[in-house]
């Protein structure tokens, strides 16, 4: 028997999809490129809140903590690091423990309900989530953060890169519109991913040319397999590298 793959394009369609309880968040620029990046380098954990306000009231007055994140693209008074994965270096993290908000894509996180386990993905560690996903037992929800509520090129080119490796493992399948449109767009754009999102959003391709730093994480963001880890929920919210 073949597993099932759903596909939730943003998060204003999430209300509309049933439950499942392995769930993989995406949000490739760039909350889970970030948050992948620093477990990689050695973060200790990466907790996700919805809102500023939450994680103030949280960590204000835990000096354990470092405090990664956006609002609008925007460093968050008060917080060390934007949310670039290009800052997620060794010397900047490594053995501490962060804390993220981000415009997109811990806002949708904080949307999502029963999920038994919760994956991060990305461009950085598609093979290794795929691996993964391919040797458990479930049906996957791949759930987009977007932008605005709305579907966006680069979470939606990933979700269906790693739709289509789980497809043509044998071991998946799916009756959904939203896969196949996914992975046709992934196949459309496969032999130039980062070109072929640029060409095909004005939002990014503005942003590219016109903000060095966020050039950088783009860029950096698009590396396909870097990593060979699973970001994992060792409790709600709270992404580790499980042993």
């Amino acid at each position: 028997m073949t597993k099932n793959i759903e596909i939730v394009l943003s998060p204003a369609l999430y209300p509309y999809y049933h439950k499942c309880g392995t769930v993989v968040l995406i949000d490739v620029l760039r909350c889970t490129s970030t948050i992948t990046t620093a477990l990689a380098h050695g973060a200790l954990s990466a907790e996700t809140f919805g809102t500023p306000q939450s994680v103030f009231e949280a960590k204000k007055s835990d000096n354990d903590y470092i405090f990664v994140g956006e609002q609008n693209g925007i460093i968050i008074p008060g917080f060390d690091y934007n949310n670039s994965p290009v800052a997620m270096t060794p010397q900047n993290i490594s053995n501490r423990k962060l804390v993220f908000v981000t415009t997109n894509g811990t806002y949708m996180r904080s949307l999502i309900t029963d999920a038994e386990r919760v994956y991060a993905g990305c461009f950085l560690n598609c093979k290794a989530l795929a691996d993964r996903l391919i040797n458990e037992f479930e049906d996957v929800q791949l759930i987009c953060s977007g932008g605005r509520n709305k579907p966006n090129i680069e979470d939606s080119l990933f979700a269906g890169m790693l739709a289509d490796r789980l497809v043509s493992s044998g071991k998946f399948s799916f009756n959904s519109v939203s896969v196949m449109m996914s992975m046709l767009l992934y196949n459309n754009a496969k032999d130039d991913l980062k070109q072929y999102a640029l060409s095909h959003s004005k939002y990014l391709f503005d942003l590219y040319n016109l903000n060095m730093d966020y050039r950088a994480d783009l860029d950096f963001s698009f590396n396909i397999d870097k990593f060979g880890i699973v970001p994992e929920e060792e409790n709600p919210y709270i992404f580790v590298l499980k042993k």
